[in-house]
């Protein structure tokens, strides 16, 4: 009997491990980005982030963020806590295993929690951050409603999602009005839009390649196909990116 194949978080930590043996890895991204599914640049979350204080006691819900590279990326970028959510506890571990590699398993925490049923404590977050990950919920607006809840009083919700008309990799997608519509809806105010399609591009080179390497690791698997066709739908305009800010009253 063969071995089950490893999953997408062990590949990862393997590839990335061997990559960096040949020398560091980008600042903020101990990983290189290999966890990002559409691969749009990680540089976006330097904008996303002006929105807000980011100290060292601040506390940040990544919401839907499977393997935990935006959790990372704010704990090596701004110096916060943060707690990424994943739909599975199999996701979960995988992000604590990357966590660990990265030394920030006291600054990053990895939940299994359906988004619309968190199990956190009312009022417990500075910020919640959702990126990319909104699309690819059953019920977008419960788990806006839940963000909405565990947000303190005067605290930030930054979004960054994919829009457009379509259905990609089994996610729906929506126009950047109605994310806009839904994050008012559930009592957030002080809603701006932005549109980043024309910055979405992977700017660093050795982290474009390290994408290629590991998608040809993965073959026809369907995880390689879903990355590969977001992939796409960016890189032909079906998909654009925006990000959204909003805070709690």
């Amino acid at each position: 009997m063969q071995p089950a194949p490893l999953s997408l978080g062990m590949r990862i930590d393997a590839l990335s491990r061997a990559l960096r043996a040949t020398g560091p890895a980008p600042r903020g991204m101990p990983h290189l980005w290999l966890e990002h599914p559409s691969g749009t640049s990680a540089h976006l979350l330097d904008r996303l982030s002006t929105h807000g204080i980011f100290r060292k006691y601040e506390h940040v819900l990544d919401l839907g963020g499977g393997l935990g590279a935006v959790g990372r990326w704010l704990a090596l970028r701004r110096g916060c806590t943060a707690v990424s959510t994943a739909p599975t506890l199999a996701e979960a571990s995988d992000g604590a295993v990357l966590t660990r590699r990265a030394g920030l398993e006291g600054s990053v925490h990895h939940l299994p929690a359906r988004a619309d049923a968190l199990p956190l404590a009312s009022a417990s977050f500075t910020h919640v951050w959702i990126v990319e990950s909104l699309s690819s919920m059953a019920r977008p607006e419960a788990a806006l409603a839940e963000a909405f809840r565990v947000l303190r009083p005067g605290g930030h919700v930054a979004m960054q999602e994919l829009i457009g008309h379509a259905v990609v990799a089994g996610r729906r997608f929506t126009d950047a009005s109605e994310r806009a519509r839904q994050l008012a809806a559930v009592g957030l105010v002080e809603v701006t839009t932005h549109d980043v399609t024309h910055e979405a591009g992977q700017r660093i080179a050795r982290v474009a390649a390290a994408r290629a390497q590991l998608a040809r690791t993965l073959g026809d698997e369907p995880v390689a196909l879903e990355r590969e066709a977001l992939a796409t739908a960016l890189a032909t305009g079906v998909l654009g990116v925006v990000q959204l800010l909003a805070r709690r009253p």
